[in-house]
């Protein structure tokens, strides 16, 4: 069994190491933190020590991936074997649960761990631009690696744990953001009028969440907080969290070895006449909404976590001011619409992510090219089973906005944020989407990681115009001129950048359907 165990594992590795896709996305990496390294040695000739400032950029970048990593490329590490039913084979061939996990999640996370290694020599140049030691990096890199090997055993837990990768990745996405958000959740409620017990509860748990934190530790680490040492309180701990969550999935995964169900929706006729219901006029937005989305069920869920959100930070407003008739002070009201706001991104990223890589993966591009549509009907049906879906999240920003709507036209930068949160939300789903024809895995954490390095070169382009619109309007006597800026800014956004995305998406559409 030992030795069946390690000849699944090399050969993952192998094939890992054989693939063209990893080394180019390695590859890619590289190439633009060199890059940047080079834009920070050209601002250094003028007197500046910018060694600091762009290591601090490459760890903040790191963790995004890494997260972003967690809820696509390490999710999907059983659950693969799930949706296309091969799981079973595996244990019928007396494959052991240990084999299956390492083959499929251990060896993900050493290939990851690699793009880690790949960036030491660029970093360590770092040095040279000045601000920086090599004990800073070598203890932030160590940071990250702790943190990845926790991110891809939660992630482990969460694919043995459900029975579908969309499913598991909505698991995985709750708990990292339950984890960053406690932070200063625990911290507000410390400062509130309650019990001695309750509020030494949360300052324990606060602690022990900067402990695990990275963004704490390396903050610490770059800003010479704490004296730099190699191995942290917060790498012993991710490391053993991510540890126990191995061992974890590894005893469960009998348990929740069941293949996907074919028939989600019950066995009895009355329960699928009740959830699922005739035919649309547009059977695939039908079937998407019902199939993909979860249908009614999960929208009621969806609706209940998004009101949910919002009466949170009610009752904390009602904690904070008793007194007060309103529901929601002008601060909370514009927390709790960016939180909305993120949660719905996040839900835009799973889908966009998903929607069609399920078809190719299924293998059932063909079938729907049979049908009397065309690719781009095809397509925009498939985006209004999603824009259907993200409806409860949209009606909750809607009605937030509605309740003081002067809180956020007073705010005169809310125009740029839009601006900026449009042209990432956008592209990253529009490169999300033409990624997962392309490539078998982590579609979604490198559209991320290009749509986070564009915003700031792009968007802040598209922010500058947003304001050079409202001046203008200004002075011709417009008050909308800044909404006017977004506008501009959309259609030149989709004309020159959304419009061959979605070209070339349907283009890769069409090409695998004639191979398939």
């Amino acid at each position: 069994m030992i030795s069946g165990t390690r000849t699944l594992f090399n050969w993952s590795l192998k094939s890992d190491a054989q693939a063209f896709s990893p080394h180019i996305v390695r590859l890619g990496f590289s190439g633009f933190m060199l890059l940047a390294i080079l834009a920070a040695w050209a601002d250094s000739l003028g007197g500046i020590a910018p060694g600091l400032n762009f290591f601090d950029w490459i760890c903040r970048l790191n963790v995004l991936l890494i997260s972003v990593s967690g809820i696509s490329y390490f999710v999907s590490a059983v659950t693969e074997e799930k949706d296309s039913g091969s799981l079973a084979l595996l244990r019928l061939a007396g494959v052991s649960p240990l084999a299956i996990i390492l083959s499929k999640s251990t060896s993900r996370l050493i290939s990851s761990l690699m793009l880690l290694l790949i960036q030491l020599p660029f970093t360590f140049l770092a040095i040279t631009l000045g601000g920086i030691t090599w004990q800073q990096i070598i203890s932030s890199y160590l940071a990250l690696a702790a943190w990845m090997c926790l991110v891809a055993n939660v992630a482990l837990f969460c694919s043995v744990r459900c029975r579908t990768s969309g499913r598991a990745a909505t698991f995985a996405s709750a708990l990292l953001l339950a984890f960053f958000a406690a932070g200063p959740v625990l911290r507000q409620v410390a400062t509130l009028s309650l019990p001695a017990d309750v509020i030494q509860a949360c300052r324990g748990l606060y602690e022990e969440q900067q402990l695990m934190s990275v963004v704490t530790r390396l903050d610490a680490i770059l800003r010479g907080k704490v004296e730099v040492t190699f191995l942290s309180a917060q790498f012993w701990r991710n490391v053993t969290a991510g540890g126990g969550m191995f061992l974890l999935s590894l005893l469960l995964f009998n348990r929740y070895s069941d293949p996907t169900e074919m028939n989600p929706h019950g066995k009895s006729a009355k329960v699928r006449r009740f959830t699922v219901g005739r035919c649309w006029r547009l059977p695939l937005v039908w079937k998407d909404y019902l199939f993909f989305a979860g249908g009614s069920t999960i929208m009621l869920l969806k609706s209940i976590l998004y009101v949910g959100v919002v009466l949170a930070f009610a009752w904390f407003h009602n904690l904070q001011s008793p007194g007060d008739a309103r529901w929601l002070s002008s601060g909370l009201l514009q927390n709790a619409f960016f939180t909305v706001g993120g949660l719905l991104t996040v839900e835009m990223l799973l889908y966009a992510s998903n929607t069609l890589f399920m078809e190719a993966r299924q293998s059932s591009i063909a079938a729907l090219r049979m049908l009397p549509y065309q690719t781009p009907v095809v397509l925009l049906q498939k985006v209004g089973a999603c824009a259907l879906a993200l409806l409860p999240g949209v009606l909750i920003l809607f009605l937030l906005f509605m309740y003081r709507s002067d809180v956020f036209t007073a705010n005169d930068s809310l125009p740029q944020l839009a601006v900026l949160w449009l042209f990432f939300t956008l592209l990253s789903t529009h490169l999300t989407v033409l990624l997962s024809l392309y490539t078998k895995w982590a579609a979604l954490p490198i559209a991320v990681v290009v749509s986070t390095v564009s915003t700031p070169c792009i968007g802040g382009a598209a922010a500058g115009l947003a304001t050079v619109s409202a001046q203008a309007a200004a002075l011709n006597g417009i008050s909308w001129g800044m909404w006017f800026g977004v506008v501009v800014n959309l259609v030149w956004m989709w004309l020159f950048v959304l419009l061959p995305i979605e070209l070339e998406i349907v283009n890769r559409w069409n090409r695998l359907s004639r191979d398939s």
